[in-house]
C-alpha cells in the first residue's frame, strides 16, 4: 500500500507495543544449529503491513494497521534500556497512550514454578546493582550472606508495577490454554518441589533482572535475600532485560502502562544429586515451550489491551 506524504511524515501510533528480547539473527550460531526467537511467534501470527526504523534502537518496529508493534529490545538491560529510550524519545513514533509488554523467557525457582509455567511480574527487581564480598563482609558482617545492599544508593532498586493493569492482564491469562510436554514433564520429576512437578500454570510475583546467567541454590538463596529486603514479594522469575525495559519507561512517565509475562524454561538451580554445570548441560532447558506458552498468553493481554484501546 503506498503511502501518502503526509501519512509518512507523522508519527505512528500505537495502542501496545510488544517487546521481545531477541530474533534469531541476534545470534551467531554454527549454520547447522536453529537459532531461537522470541520474535518469530509475532511475525507469524500478526499482519506487520509496514515497518518504522528509529535511530538507536535495536531493529525496526514492526507495526499491524491497528495499532499494535513489535520489536526485539535486544538481550541484557543495556540493550533494552537504549533500545526503550530511543523508541520513546522518537518522533517517529506516538507512544503517549502505549502499553508495553514483555514477552519471553524466564528461569525459576522449582518450589513456585515448572517448566511451561508464565510469569506476570508484579515488581521487577535489579539483581546487579549491590554489594558483593570476597570475604564475608569482614567483622560485624553477615558472614553466611557475601552480599547486601548497595549502601550508597540513592533509591532501593526495585519497581513496583501497576497492579490493576497486572490483575487485568492475570484474568485474561487465566482463561489461556497452555501448552505441555512430555520431554519438560519427564524433566521436572527430577525435582522434588511439588510444584516443579505440576502441569503448566500462569501465575504473579516478582521478577529478578541481572546480566549474567547464573545458576545455584546458593545464588538463588541470595536472589530471594535480596527480594525480600526489598519487600518486593516472592521471586518467581530471573531475566536479563526488565530492569532496564522498566528503568527507560518509568524516566518518560510510563511504567504504569508497563507488563511482563515471562515462560519458564529452566529451573535456577540443579535437581538432587546434580552439579550447576551437570544441570545446565544435561538439559532442563525447555525453550520450545517457554516460548510458546509466553506467546499464547502474552497474545491473549495484547488482544485485549488492543481492543480496549480501539
Amino acid at each position: 500500500m503506498k503511502q501518502s506524504s503526509a501519512e509518512r511524515d507523522s508519527p505512528r501510533s500505537l495502542d501496545v507495543l510488544i517487546l521481545p528480547a531477541f530474533a534469531a539473527e541476534d545470534f551467531a550460531l554454527p549454520d547447522d544449529e536453529d537459532a531461537p526467537s522470541e520474535l518469530d511467534y509475532w511475525v507469524d501470527a500478526y499482519d506487520f503491513e509496514r515497518e518504522v526504523r528509529v535511530p538507536g534502537a535495536n531493529a525496526p518496529v514492526y507495526v499491524t494497521d491497528h495499532g499494535v508493534g513489535v520489536t526485539p529490545t535486544g538481550m541484557g538491560k543495556v540493550e533494552a534500556a537504549t533500545t526503550l529510550t530511543a523508541l520513546l524519545a522518537a518522533p517517529e513514533l506516538d507512544l503517549s497512550d502505549a502499553y508495553f509488554v514483555t514477552a519471553g523467557v524466564a528461569g525459576a525457582p522449582p518450589n513456585v514454578a515448572t517448566l511451561g509455567a508464565v510469569f506476570l511480574a508484579d515488581a521487577v527487581v535489579d539483581w546487579d546493582l549491590k554489594h558483593r564480598w570476597s570475604d564475608g563482609g569482614g567483622p560485624g558482617a553477615d558472614e553466611t550472606r557475601p552480599i547486601d545492599l548497595l549502601k550508597y544508593r540513592p533509591r532501593d532498586y526495585v519497581y513496583r508495577l501497576n497492579d490493576d493493569l497486572v490483575e487485568s492482564a492475570l484474568n485474561v491469562a487465566e482463561g489461556v490454554e497452555l501448552a505441555a510436554d512430555e520431554e519438560a514433564s519427564a524433566y521436572c520429576q527430577r525435582y522434588d518441589e511439588a510444584t516443579a512437578r505440576s502441569s503448566p500454570f500462569v501465575g504473579v510475583g516478582a521478577t529478578v533482572c541481572g546480566d549474567e546467567f547464573w545458576h545455584g541454590r546458593a545464588l538463588a538463596e541470595q536472589v530471594e535475600w535480596l527480594v525480600e529486603r526489598y519487600d518486593a514479594g516472592v521471586y518467581v522469575t530471573s531475566e536479563m532485560e526488565d530492569f532496564g525495559t522498566a528503568s527507560a519507561l518509568a524516566r518518560f512517565g510510563a511504567l504504569d502502562r508497563y507488563l511482563s509475562v515471562r515462560g519458564v524454561v529452566n529451573f535456577d538451580r540443579p535437581a538432587p544429586g546434580e552439579t550447576p554445570r551437570e544441570s545446565m548441560d544435561d538439559g532442563g532447558l525447555a525453550l520450545e515451550l517457554g516460548l510458546e506458552n509466553a506467546f499464547r498468553v502474552a497474545s491473549g493481554i495484547v488482544d485485549h489491551l488492543a481492543s480496549r484501546s480501539a
